[in-house]
């Protein structure tokens, strides 16, 4: 019924990764980038940039340099740009800095200064990004019948008026 196989053929099931889960406690400070093919638990500082494939920081985490990976969880605090498949960002979570994903979910509250941008549509030749100027003080700018106040935007340096 039940046999002991002691030949070296493969067995059928896949062997499991022998990755696991790394933590980093909230009183441990990395100074330096932190590489691993394991998911990472942030609750602690890493002062450098993160790649891993699976990243989680709790409310406490603070990263202080780039975060590239498959798949990440933020709620802490991020000073640099956030790369991944997969972005999740809970409501407590401030980043400072751009954020490019292919998929990304938002929660209320959370605070992002930087900019959001799907990774297809940055690799596009054709992405046109718009940059509003303000007229020097004191000098009158035509926008063509727009209520005073409006700003002008620029495209490649040169200025669009409605």
């Amino acid at each position: 019924m039940f046999t002991r196989n002691n030949s070296n053929e493969p067995s059928a099931r896949p062997k499991r990764s022998q990755t696991g889960l790394s933590f980093i406690g909230p009183e441990v400070v990395i100074a330096g980038n932190l590489n691993t093919s394991a998911q990472i638990q942030i609750d602690g500082k890493v002062e450098g940039d993160v790649r891993c494939d699976v990243m989680s920081q709790g409310e406490s985490g603070v990263v202080a340099g780039d975060i590239h990976a498959d798949e990440a969880r933020i709620a802490g605090r991020v000073e640099g740009k956030v790369s991944a498949r997969n972005v999740m960002i809970e409501a407590t979570a401030r980043i400072c800095g751009d954020v490019t994903y292919e998929v990304i979910s938002i929660n209320a509250g959370a605070q992002i200064d930087g900019r959001l941008g799907r990774r297809a549509a940055l690799e596009s030749p054709s992405l046109i990004v718009a940059t509003p100027i303000e007229a020097p003080p004191n000098k009158a700018v035509s926008t063509a019948g727009a209520p005073a106040g409006n700003e002008l935007f620029s495209s490649g340096g040169k200025a669009l008026a409605g």
